[in-house]
């Protein structure tokens, strides 16, 4: 998987510091949108409470109470607010004249005749009222408490305006809102501060990750120098074993002294294994240089090759070999003679170790659709499980007690290499088969010498 760099983390770092503020803006703009609500409809209520006030109070009540501030009219029209603030649940209630002189509230709080403070706090409210308009204050706080108020005009007769009612009130649950909003603005604060300490955290983590990684590249580089190394001695042991076959029943045709035909016939598959090897060196020295790879393969003569050269391994070990090979010359395969030699011992070789205690070995090559050539290797061996089956070209996976684990990892990278597929079936005791597909070479249907 591959790891983000520090600059891929910044940039996620820097995509959440915006969701971040994105998400606190969206909060505090539905903090406004509710305390805009709670006070909309707080001022329509004292509007309300104010209006309903003002209509029950007459001019004649007015003029009563201004002649006679501490009369019988007075304390009855301050009966009558304290009443209302009682049933409705408002602050206060007062009342002022077109002069701003304060003319009674319910609390009791001001002296009547002289201004009224709170008019001038809400000049604005309150000229609109003076004026005949209904209105109310901005909403302000007096200690802890959050209060509005609101104004509506007392009518003469004539429509004038006589007098202004005041309903004064406040809501608890605005004191709530601050302190959700105190909140949001520290739970803003900190979550930027966090998304940006986590950002240089992770940023250094990976810096360090990189270096890690830039080591172990270069280790794994040392370990699959080891693995080729690994691999290469394990092709180059077949030959070698041929060739030690080979030498030793020359010696022992030597020793019986038998025709130098028959001697020099046994002889030259030495020098051609060894001409193998060298194909083999150059082979993997030359896997930089994959131009050097190139070349085209006679699938059946490379096949009858491989045959002959194990033919006698195969006898002493009681295997019975049946090919079905084509009447008529296939193209050649687009594959470089050595290596499909390669494929061809390391299958067969597998299959004669799979079957320990003897058994039948078919070889049967065919044109597949004019662009492939298959060739199936089928024995009549242990096989293999689904497990086994499944692990099979890992290299340095094997079932046998001194087997490397190289042989068809080797066989499925060479094949990879040219462009060829390789599929196995395979079933505990009933044996594996092989299929290759080869690709075509395109020159057309010149043979070609197998290895």
């Amino acid at each position: 998987m591959r790891v983000p760099t520090p600059s891929r983390f910044l940039l996620l770092g820097l995509f959440l510091f915006l969701l971040l503020l994105v998400l606190t803006a969206s909060a505090f703009f539905t903090y406004s949108q509710v305390r805009a609500t709670i006070e909309e409809e707080l001022g329509e209520r004292l509007l309300a409470v104010a209006s309903a006030t003002a209509a029950g109070i007459t001019p004649e009540t007015l003029g009563a109470v201004g002649r006679a501030p501490d009369g019988v009219a007075a304390a009855a029209l301050r009966e009558l607010l304290a009443r209302v603030v009682f049933d409705t649940g408002v602050g206060d209630l007062y009342l002022f004249d077109r002069d701003r002189r304060h003319l009674l509230d319910a609390a009791g709080r001001f002296d009547a005749g002289f201004e009224n403070p709170n008019v001038e706090l809400h000049y604005a409210a309150a000229t609109a009222a003076l004026a005949g308009v209904p209105a109310a204050s901005e909403l302000y706080r007096v200690g802890d408490v959050y209060l509005k108020t609101a104004f509506a005009p007392v009518f003469a007769a004539d429509g004038s305006v006589r007098a202004v009612v005041a309903a004064e009130g406040g809501a608890s649950f605005f004191a709530g809102l601050w302190r959700v909003r105190r909140q949001m603005l520290a739970s803003g604060a900190l979550g930027i501060v966090a998304v940006l300490a986590l950002t240089l955290f992770f940023s250094r983590l990976l810096r360090a990750q990189a270096v890690a990684e830039r080591t172990l590249r270069e280790t794994s580089a040392l370990a699959a120098a080891g693995e080729l190394a690994a691999v290469l001695a394990h092709e180059i042991r077949n030959p070698l074993a041929i060739i030690s076959s080979r030498a030793e029943r020359v010696r022992a045709k030597l020793e019986q002294d038998r025709p130098r035909e028959e001697i020099l016939e046994w002889f030259t598959v030495i020098p051609r294994e060894i001409d193998r090897l060298d194909q083999t060196l150059t082979q993997y020295l030359a896997y930089a240089r994959p131009a050097e790879l190139q070349g085209e393969a006679d699938l059946v003569a490379t096949l009858q090759a491989v045959l002959g050269l194990l033919a006698n391994d195969f006898t002493r070990k009681g295997i019975a070999v049946a090919t079905e090979l084509p009447s008529a010359p296939l193209a050649p395969a687009a594959v470089a003679p050595a290596a499909l030699h390669q494929v061809l011992v390391n299958l067969l070789l597998n299959a004669r170790d799979a079957m320990p205690d003897g058994g039948r070995l078919t070889c049967a090559v065919q044109a597949s659709g004019g662009a492939q050539l298959r060739l199936a290797i089928a024995d009549t061996g242990v096989g293999m499980t689904a497990e086994q089956r499944r692990r099979a070209f890992e290299p340095f996976y094997t079932t046998k007690a001194h087997g490397s684990g190289l042989g068809l990892a080797v066989v499925r990278s060479m094949l990879d290499l040219y462009g060829a597929r390789l599929e196995v079936e395979s079933e505990p005791g009933k044996g594996t088969r092989f299929r290759i597909h080869l690709p075509v070479a395109a020159r057309g249907t010149r043979r070609t010498e197998g290895a």
